[in-house]
């Protein structure tokens, strides 16, 4: 696809700001005593217990030789080990020291401070926006897709409700055709919901990118052996990322932990992709009915999982 001139500029304007935004136009890293790369190698030891060199080069994108001499100033100072794999000598395996846990706790510090210092004359509805955006960009440089990485479940809070009920109208009014009628079918269950929950035996998952949900489920007594999944969704750009999967386990080993002994859905025969999953899990179709409904002429289908 054609990219237009001025959109390559824009990108390099962007760029320009948000290194000097950051500070990374400095030669040392957040007013410290280490380089851009230096902070970089620290905080990938960070993320894992134990990492292999070679693959600090790659994943980093530093010169071989540059980082051993890196990583031979950080043993000197203490703050990583080396280690040689018994199975291969020419393996080697570097982890922070207690030493270089505590330096790694003070950048991140440093660093939490100055992005609080950089927003801090942002109200918060322009932080969520700041935030959305970055999920926005980090998604379309990855080709669309959002990684698990990025996405946060949490229980359901205040204001999810209208979102829930707009995201599920929205998305069969334009993929489906039904009308407002449905509107109306998923905001007087979802108020119920609330009106009645049973934190014992309900639970309603939210996920977020950044701050925006894009998917849900939840489980609905129906009675104490009886549960009802209901409001399954996954926003379309999150599909295939396993997400969906994910919630569906959530909900099932939920229903177990609770001693339900039994899952229901209802859904129509048209949704290929839900129903395939469903059938993986191990749900069966028990009842069917044909009927005008939503303003079309639909199929519905009970089905059921005995756990």
């Amino acid at each position: 696809m054609t990219v237009k001139q001025d959109y390559v500029e824009r990108v390099r304007s962007f760029n320009r700001f948000y290194t000097q935004v950051l500070g990374l136009l400095h030669s040392k890293l957040l007013k410290s005593e280490y380089s851009l790369a230096e902070g970089r190698v620290l905080f990938e030891l960070g993320q894992v217990e134990m990492a292999v060199a070679k693959d600090l080069s790659n994943e980093l994108m530093l010169d071989p030789a540059y980082l051993s001499r890196l990583l031979s100033r950080f043993e000197k100072k203490g703050l990583i080990v080396k280690k040689k794999s018994s199975d291969d000598s020419r393996r080697q395996y570097v982890s922070l020291t207690s030493a270089g846990e505590v330096e790694l706790a003070r950048l991140q510090d440093l660093s939490n401070s100055q992005i609080k210092e950089s927003l801090s004359h942002a109200d918060s509805e322009q932080q969520k926006q700041l935030v959305a955006a970055m999920g926005d960009i980090e998604r379309i440089f990855n080709s669309g897709k959002s990684s698990r990485e990025t996405l946060v479940i949490r229980p359901h809070k205040s204001g999810d409700i209208g979102i829930i009920a707009y995201k599920h109208a929205a998305f069969y009014s334009e993929r489906y055709g039904f009308d407002v009628t449905f509107d109306a079918y998923v905001a007087s269950a979802l108020s119920e919901f609330v009106l009645n929950y049973n934190s014992g035996k309900e639970y309603l998952w939210v996920v977020e990118e950044g701050t925006t949900p894009v998917a849900f489920i939840a489980i609905v007594m129906v009675d104490d052996e009886v549960a009802q999944l209901r409001w399954f969704l996954v926003d379309p750009h999150l599909r295939g990322n396993g997400i969906g999967k994910k919630l569906l386990s959530e909900a099932v080993e939920f229903c177990r932990s609770r001693n339900y002994k039994k899952i229901i859905l209802w859904t129509v025969e048209n949704l290929q992709v839900a129903r395939k999953l469903y059938g993986q899990f191990g749900f069966e179709v028990s009842k069917t009915k044909t009927h005008e409904i939503w303003g079309q002429h639909l199929t519905e289908e009970l089905w059921e999982l005995q756990l």
